[in-house]
C-alpha cells in the first residue's frame, strides 16, 4: 500500500495541470487496491498568494494550505472513491478511512509542508512507501545544474538532511525537495520515500507497480 504525493504544479491551473492523466492513473491504481491516500501541493498559485502577505509566516502557511486544499478538491472530484469534501483534520481523515474512501489532502496546519502531510497520512494508513511525484527526476548530491552533480539511486533520510542543510528553506510555499519534518516522520515510522518525475503521470504507475524510482529515500 502506498500514499502518493503530487506536486501542486501538476494540478494548479497556473502551472501545467494534468488532471485527466493523473485521475486515470490514480483510479486504476485505486481499483487495484494499491493506494491508501493522496496529497496535493499548492503550486504556483499558492506562492502568488503567499507573496502578497508579508511578515506573518503562520498566515502565509494558512494561505498556502487553502490553495493546496483547492487543488486537492479539483483532483478529488475526478477520483471515483475519494472522500469529499477534502479532509482538513486527522479526525476527518479517519472518518474517510472508516468508510473505505480515499482521502485526498492538501495541507493540514501551519508549519507543516504537504510533504510532511503525506508522511503523516502514510503513518495513519500503515503505508510503508510514499511516492513523491515532483518536478525533478531524482535526488542529487548537489544542485543538479552544478558541474559534477551525481544522481543518487538511494539515500538515507539522515544523509539527505545533510545534503540539503546548506540550502534549507522552510519558508511558506517554498519548502525544499524534502523538509526536515517529513524526513523525521519517515525515520520514526520506517517509511520509504520514492522521488519520481511527476511530469508524466504514467511514472506514478511504474513506481507503484514496477518499483521504478528516480531516488529511494531510506528511513
Amino acid at each position: 500500500m502506498v500514499v502518493i504525493k503530487i506536486s501542486g504544479k501538476f494540478v494548479s491551473p497556473l502551472d501545467t495541470p494534468k488532471i485527466k492523466e493523473y485521475s486515470e492513473v490514480l483510479n486504476e491504481l485505486i481499483e487495484k487496491g494499491l493506494v491508501k491516500g493522496i496529497v496535493v501541493g499548492g503550486g504556483t498559485v499558492a506562492r502568488k498568494y503567499i507573496s502578497l502577505l508579508s511578515n506573518n509566516k503562520a498566515l502565509q502557511d494558512f494561505l498556502g494550505i487553502e490553495v493546496a486544499r483547492l487543488n486537492a478538491s479539483l483532483l478529488a472530484l475526478n477520483i471515483k472513491k475519494s472522500c469529499l469534501p477534502v479532509p482538513n483534520s486527522i479526525d476527518q481523515v479517519l472518518g474517510c478511512l472508516s468508510k473505505e474512501l480515499i482521502p485526498v489532502l492538501g495541507g493540514l496546519q501551519p508549519g507543516q509542508s504537504t510533504n510532511a502531510v503525506s508522511l503523516i497520512l502514510a503513518e495513519i494508513t500503515g503505508s510503508k512507501l510514499v511516492i513523491n511525484a515532483t518536478t525533478v527526476d531524482a535526488v542529487y548530491d548537489r544542485p543538479p545544474h552544478k558541474p559534477g552533480a551525481k544522481r543518487l539511486k538511494e539515500v538515507t533520510a539522515e544523509e539527505l538532511k545533510k545534503i540539503l542543510s546548506l540550502k534549507w528553506h522552510n519558508e511558506p510555499g517554498r519548502y525544499e525537495l524534502m523538509d526536515d519534518l517529513a524526513l523525521s516522520i519517515a525515520s520514526r515510522s520506517k517509511i520509504k520515500i520514492a522521488i519520481i518525475n511527476g511530469s508524466k503521470p504514467e511514472n506514478v504507475k511504474r513506481a507503484v507497480i514496477e518499483g521504478v524510482y528516480g531516488t529511494l529515500i531510506l528511513p
